[in-house]
């Protein structure tokens, strides 16, 4: 299904009518507290990853069954990356799957989660573990949901932005270009970097939505992202995690990667984050989960140059010394 995408500077309008289409809506605390007029009559989640479980999962099936939606309804998710993967799983469930409507409230939602139907929850300990891919009937992306983000949502949305930006030498020479605009938070470079973001998920979910090649590109610095988010408990937000997790698979694949590219990266992602301290132990058995992984091996997804990424595998004895190479590697650079 191909997935209708508006954005905006400010389009509550075009929102509203799409909610008013819904039998449903979900959206969490708060941006139930921030956006009342959105979220009269909602199914409010607690915010934030932990609601991302199976307990959040069945109250919203629950909640869809009680209220007598039918297949031919649609629910609408409205809020960030966590109110859309568990809203767009119990879509997909629900009577066979129903259709739904994404309206995204973060820049970490706006440049990447709304975009390819790509729904899950966390599940013993690992990150997107139980999902489908169901893709949205429509995303619609206004920009004045920003206004109301703390510093650390821009963060969040900044790592998943720097990872898109990778892909492609036009959209990597754009966030060169505008790295300090967007370090202060100039709104119209932030804007046109999620509009380049949004063609480049597009144009590589249209060429493969199930995952079974190119789209695996759009998982630079998850392997050990994910593992170092699981590892620390979520304590810091998922596009910090993933911005860690580039520098550290670079560093960890440092002699197959362009020298001057290597520097730029590992410099990029200094000005966001710090080096990742957590334990080899733990991250390579949460790395061991990983979807990518073929058999024994571990796989990572490498930017070796602006625009071209390599797909790795590592045994696990080669992961442990370069994970720990790469870490006395980062604390030197």
């Amino acid at each position: 299904m191909t997935t209708n995408v508006m954005y905006g500077k400010n389009i509550v309008g075009d929102i509203e009518n799409a909610l008013s289409l819904c039998a449903m809506v979900v959206t969490d605390e708060n941006v139930a507290r921030l956006y009342p007029e959105l979220s009269k009559n909602a199914f409010i989640i607690p915010a934030g990853e932990k609601s991302k479980n199976q307990q959040t999962l069945f109250s919203i099936l629950e909640t869809m069954g009680a209220r007598g939606l039918k297949r031919t309804d649609k629910i609408a998710a409205l809020g960030g990356g966590v109110v859309g993967d568990v809203v767009g799983l119990a879509a997909s469930l629900y009577m066979r799957g129903i259709a739904w409507v994404v309206i995204p409230t973060t820049l970490l939602a706006m440049v990447d989660s709304c975009i390819g139907g790509k729904t899950a929850i966390d599940y013993g300990g690992v990150k997107n573990l139980i999902g489908t891919f169901h893709a949205p009937e429509s995303v619609i992306i206004s920009y004045h949901f920003l206004e109301t983000l703390y510093e650390e949502d821009w963060l969040c949305g900044y790592g998943e932005m720097i990872k898109t930006c990778l892909l492609t030498e036009k959209s990597y020479s754009m966030l060169i270009d505008n790295l300090d605009n967007i370090i202060a938070y100039d709104r119209d470079a932030v804007y046109a970097l999620i509009e380049k973001c949004i063609e480049i998920k597009q144009a590589v979910v249209d060429a493969d939505p199930k995952e079974n090649g190119l789209r695996k590109n759009l998982n630079i610095g998850h392997t050990v992202g994910h593992a170092l988010e699981a590892a620390d408990g979520y304590k810091s937000t998922h596009g910090e995690y993933v911005l860690k997790g580039i520098m550290t698979e670079c560093a960890m694949c440092k002699d197959i990667i362009d020298k001057d590219f290597y520097n730029q990266i590992i410099s990029i992602c200094k000005r966001f984050v710090t080096p990742p301290r957590t334990s080899t132990k733990s991250v390579k058995e949460r790395a061991l989960h990983d979807k990518k992984n073929e058999g024994d091996m571990i796989t990572i997804m490498l930017p070796t140059a602006a625009g071209e990424v390599s797909n790795v595998r590592i045994a696990q004895s080669d992961f442990i010394e370069r994970y720990d190479g790469a870490i006395k590697e980062l604390k030197k650079v």
